[in-house]
């Protein structure tokens, strides 16, 4: 085998190897696999249904949803420090509650997840 053959195989078995690793990180990224704690694994349906009746474990859920946020001021962003962008509580619960009444099944964690990347697009937060 010549020198040139060679690199040229070992060029197209690494863009193979990369093309790969890219694709399983944006499958895990998309399914949402990786470990949630507390209320963050619940329903989107039960959530809808907690807070239609305001039980005491809304609280819970809420609570759960304020620190998802508030994890991403602290530990994502750089520039600005409000992801929300100065939203009122009342107005990310609204937010989740239409997200979760279109898609009762996804986790509260993936409901909190497509909020923050809304919030980000919208007030450009970094």
């Amino acid at each position: 085998m010549r020198w040139g053959d060679a690199l040229s195989a070992a060029r197209r078995g690494c863009t193979g190897v990369v093309s790969i690793l890219l694709l399983l990180a944006a499958s895990a990224r998309a399914s949402d696999q990786y470990v949630i704690f507390g209320a963050g694994g619940r329903p989107c349906g039960n959530w809808l249904q907690l807070r239609s009746q305001a039980l005491p474990d809304s609280a819970v859920l809420q609570s759960w949803v304020l620190g998802y946020v508030t994890s991403v001021n602290a530990n994502v962003l750089t520039v600005n420090q409000d992801v929300a962008g100065g939203s009122s509580s009342d107005a990310l619960f609204s937010w989740i509650d239409d997200y979760c009444a279109a898609h009762p099944l996804d986790s509260l964690a993936r409901a909190a997840g497509s909020l923050v990347d809304s919030l980000r697009t919208k007030n450009k937060a970094q």
